[in-house]
């Protein structure tokens, strides 16, 4: 009988701290939507653009001017987002393929790009979903 209860008070203490840590998984952020267009480098003299951020790609802190953004899942708006992680430096951290991520590190000043991934509240990371030439 005492076997009984006792295993008894584990279960309830198991379902418990289980209950808490599903509880807490699904109320975690989700990861909103960012697309951002624009270019590598620094801005013609006299001319601001939307944002002016310093994305670290691996080793290689990349300086991209933002001409336009986007967030398609929430109804955040980017200038929201740019102002969370303006006191950092770098601003955002590219994580996702390698292969994208050396698309931001290996591209030259004045190459126009449109990245696109996720980014949680709260984080300076970016895990990327895409990164393209732009014309």
């Amino acid at each position: 009988m005492k076997n009984v209860a006792s295993l008894a008070a584990a279960v309830a203490i198991v379902s418990t701290l289980l209950s808490g840590a599903v509880s807490d998984a699904r109320s975690a952020p989700r990861p909103l939507r960012l697309t951002l267009d624009g270019y590598v480098g620094d801005p013609p003299e006299g001319r601001r653009e939307r944002a002016d951020l310093r994305l670290q790609a691996g080793s290689t802190e990349v300086r991209f001017q933002v001409t336009r953004s986007r967030v398609s899942s929430s109804t955040m708006l980017p200038t929201t987002i740019f102002n969370r992680v303006r006191p950092y430096r770098p601003n955002f951290i590219l994580r996702g393929p390698r292969e994208l991520i050396q698309r931001v590190a290996k591209a030259a000043p004045g190459d126009r790009l449109r990245i696109g991934g996720g980014w949680r509240s709260g984080s300076r990371e970016l895990l990327l979903a895409s990164v393209e030439p732009q014309r």
